[in-house]
């Protein structure tokens, strides 16, 4: 018995290490992302869905109407844009002609003045050609800012040519688009909502701490073995792998060694204004995530589900047939023992 201890029992604890072994999976809580009266409940509690499966709506008239507001609003800023267009070539053709009539204007002041020097004409005359002349100038002014408004109106810009006014109009009718599509909620993964308790005539909300509903997803469901620190240095990802689990009493489940977490929740430092007090250690268990080579024992694989797990490592292979029929007597008292 002392040979037995020494030489097999004592170095199958890390030759084929064994702990419980438990499934987990996401819960995911369902916010929508807009708020308002659930006008209808579109699945039933426990009931296997796909990604984007409908699972409730709500009343999308609030919603309905801002998209049709926003388009009105396009269609207005558009043709805003092109009204701005008519008036910068408006602008453009008045500016033309205010310099045309600033530059005869200037050309007659010359004529006149030269006359004036030579005394054909009274001084006067040239008096009147210097207030023509002043108001061409001036409506050369004010055509030359006509023209800067009209084109401030059209140079704010967008990258793509846009301008901004329609870029804003046009991105405020896709948020409106948005939210009333939002008003339709959808399943995020494959899986099945339980604890239904959402009904017609409620009102949600889009806040993290009021939850619709709880999806439990199915789309990645693993078997998480707890084993304890000392053997983890001879545990390998692709290592083989046994499971006895609660849903399946008499047989094993095959799988593989995908990963080990390589943290636990005593090494989180937590955020406080408090320095760390000192606490009672003790060794806990790290999670080694493990791959179903079956894809038929997924059936036994519901989230929640327990048992026990023995891997075989590549150190003291002479030990793995006495952990071997250990699992094959742990599967077996499983039709008797409800507890691991």
């Amino acid at each position: 018995m002392v040979l037995l201890l020494i030489f097999l029992f004592i170095p199958m604890q890390w030759g084929a290490p064994s702990g419980p072994v438990r499934v987990l999976t996401r819960v995911v809580q369902i916010v929508p992302n807009v708020a308002g009266q659930v006008i209808s409940v579109d699945i039933t509690p426990n009931t296997p869905l796909k990604k984007g499966d409908v699972l409730f709506r709500i009343d999308p008239l609030p919603f309905q109407q801002a998209v049709d507001l926003a388009e009105a609003n396009v269609v207005r800023t558009r043709a805003l844009a092109e009204k701005d267009t008519e008036a910068l070539n408006t602008a453009q053709a008045n500016l033309s002609q205010a310099v045309a009539r600033e530059t005869l204007a200037q050309s007659r002041y010359d004529d006149d003045k030269k006359l004036v020097e030579s005394e054909v004409y009274a001084e006067n005359r040239l008096e009147r050609r210097q207030s023509d002349l002043d108001q061409a100038a001036a409506g050369v002014r004010s055509a030359r800012a006509s023209v800067r408004d009209a084109q401030t109106e059209l140079g704010a810009l967008m990258p793509d040519g846009r301008p901004a006014k329609v870029a804003e109009a046009e991105t405020k009718l896709a948020q409106a688009q948005w939210n009333l599509d939002q008003a339709t909620v959808r399943a995020p993964s494959d899986g099945y909502v339980t604890n239904l308790a959402l009904t017609v005539g409620q009102r949600v909300v889009s806040l993290p701490f009021a939850p619709a509903m709880a999806f439990v997803d199915t789309s990645e469901v693993k078997p998480v073995a707890q084993i304890q620190q000392i053997y983890l240095r001879h545990i390998s990802p692709g290592q083989s792998v046994e499971i006895a689990m609660k849903t399946r009493p008499g047989k094993l489940i095959f799988g593989t060694v995908e990963s080990i977490v390589p943290s636990a929740s005593t090494g989180q430092a937590i955020v406080s204004g408090s320095i760390a007090s000192a606490v009672q250690i003790s060794p806990e268990p790290f999670l080694v995530r493990i791959n179903i080579t079956n894809p038929e024992d997924d059936a036994f694989m519901a989230p929640g589900t327990v048992g026990s797990v023995a891997i075989y490592t590549e150190s003291v292979g002479a030990t793995h047939v006495i952990r071997k029929v250990m699992m094959r007597m742990t599967a077996i008292l499983n039709y008797l023992n409800p507890m691991l």
